[in-house]
């Protein structure tokens, strides 16, 4: 792969008060749908919201990302789009569960976010090979969908057209998720990944040795 880290410190600037009752929101939420559906949803593990934003705001401090499109793969209730729309990202969310798309469209508008949240997989057209590839590794089911609508054609966009995408994968999906962003991503673009533990990792497509920067707006 051609993905390589990048040192991340991530933000201890104490929190706006809009950002700390969408998170507060977000956990009340998180709260009824588990209670309502004990099963939960499929897939649905939401990340540390505050690590996620910590991370976020330094990338943004820092302008370390070539431009200012944000995109979420399997963005949940979407409050890490939420909170990438605070940070001035233009910024997207990809949800496979419909019921969960339609609480980050009501989150959205709740914060007056201007965030979009489209239905489908993030896995783009044309990576049959990665997935068998990501099938042969793992030692049992992908957990992602890689077979839904087509977010992309839904938003007009493609993979190469984001700056910086974020994901929470389970573990058997962490190789795929790595795969598509390395093969479809732009150069220079950033990969954040949710680790658990309040963790997070973050990495840049490189496959020159100096990738152009996109300037932000």
């Amino acid at each position: 792969m051609t993905l390589v880290n990048v040192p991340l410190q991530c933000s201890t600037r104490p929190l706006s008060a809009k950002v700390q009752t969408i998170l507060r929101e977000a956990s009340a939420r998180e709260q009824q749908f588990t209670s309502n559906r004990p099963l939960g949803f499929r897939g649905f593990v939401p990340s540390c919201h505050e690590t996620v934003f910590r991370a976020l705001e330094i990338i943004e401090q820092d302008a370390l990302a070539p431009g200012t499109s944000f995109c979420e793969w399997g963005s949940g209730l979407g409050v890490a789009t939420l909170l990438a729309g605070v940070l001035g990202f233009d910024a997207y969310g990809i949800e496979i569960d419909r019921g969960l798309l339609d609480a980050a469209r009501e989150m959205a508008g709740q914060f007056e976010i201007a965030a979009e949240f489209v239905h489908g997989s993030y896995v783009p057209s044309g990576a049959d090979l990665l997935i068998d590839k990501a099938y042969a590794r793992c030692s049992g089911e992908l957990s992602l969908v890689t077979e839904a609508d087509d977010a992309y054609e839904t938003l007009g966009m493609d993979i190469r057209d984001f700056d910086l995408v974020f994901n929470y994968p389970w573990p058997n999906d962490e190789y795929l998720t790595a795969a598509l962003f390395d093969k479809f991503a732009s150069d220079g673009a950033l990969l954040l990944t949710y680790l658990g533990l309040e963790n997070v990792r973050l990495r840049r497509k490189e496959t020159s040795p100096h990738p152009a920067r996109r300037r932000h707006k």
